[in-house]
């Protein structure tokens, strides 16, 4: 039975990682759950082949690069296929989008037509948390929501929003309650500080706000000196969450760019799906 939500259309990458198809299972589920429409995207992009990247040196050359390409773009059609097939069966209305060009700007670029977000949290380019992946240049460069998906899901429905005060955090909380995705679960909103009044102290915002739309919460204190990440993680286990919601610009405490220490392990660490708003 779907749930009363305002998300209409939300896009998934299908490829570019061998395991795509865990976030092409969340996004059926998601669908299914809320009664949005799926759109799959997959991406050839001609410059980042190994012979554009090395250099083309003949016509010998020029022709295995060549062939490269339609071996990609024919695994894109074959990854478009099987979302499509896959969204059939589940009866969910899905439509599919072969692009060419640089993965996350082609990305950025057709979720401007979209609610959100789905990524598969590995990718067969860089290190999934570096500021240059392609998960930190969405994050960096998008104008939605985006949730990027273990290689594992999680059976359990409550939500963890981890929330420090900092502008990014509360715009991840307005897109999750704006998109209506607290709508019947259990939400617990956490801080976590060196002091317990602290905490609370930034937290107790977020949970008057989540009051305010009708969210069932509940709100955690933590007192942590170091390694607040790590705690946060800790309570995720002990509340059942099978969603964490913060934002992604690290700690506002310290300061970070994108994709610092604290977004880092919430990515490396966490084995929960991850709703995250630059």
């Amino acid at each position: 039975m779907n749930q009363v939500s305002n998300l209409k259309r939300v896009l998934v990458g299908v490829g570019g990682s061998a395991n795509g198809h865990v976030a092409v299972d969340f996004s059926t589920q998601f669908a299914n759950r809320y009664g949005c429409r799926l759109v799959g995207i997959d991406i050839v992009d001609e410059d980042d082949t190994e012979l554009a990247i090395y250099g083309v040196a003949d016509e010998t050359a020029e022709a295995e690069r060549r062939r490269e390409i339609l071996q990609l773009r024919e695994r894109a059609r074959q990854n478009l296929d099987a979302f499509r097939q896959r969204c059939k069966a589940a009866g969910i209305t899905a439509e599919c989008c072969e692009k060419n060009g640089d993965v996350a700007e082609q990305i950025v670029a057709e979720a401007q037509r979209s609610d959100m977000i789905i990524l598969s949290r590995d990718t067969p380019f860089e290190s999934a948390t570096s500021a240059n992946s392609t998960l930190g240049k969405v994050l960096r460069q998008a104008s939605r929501p985006l949730i990027t998906v273990p290689l594992s899901l999680p059976q359990q429905d409550h939500v963890l929003v981890a929330y420090d005060g900092s502008r990014s955090a509360g715009q991840a909380l307005l897109a999750f309650v704006t998109l209506g995705l607290g709508t019947g679960r259990m939400v617990h909103v956490a801080t976590a500080a060196a002091a317990a009044e602290s905490a609370r102290s930034i937290a107790q915002p977020a949970f008057d706000f989540l009051q305010l739309h009708g969210v069932d919460c509940q709100l955690h204190a933590i007192e942590a000196e170091t390694k607040r990440e790590h705690a946060l993680l800790s309570l995720a286990a002990e509340v059942d969450a099978g969603l964490l919601v913060a934002g992604a610009c690290g700690h506002s405490r310290i300061r970070e760019f994108l994709l610092g220490s604290f977004t880092q392990t919430l990515i490396e660490a966490s084995h929960l799906p991850l709703f995250l708003f630059h």
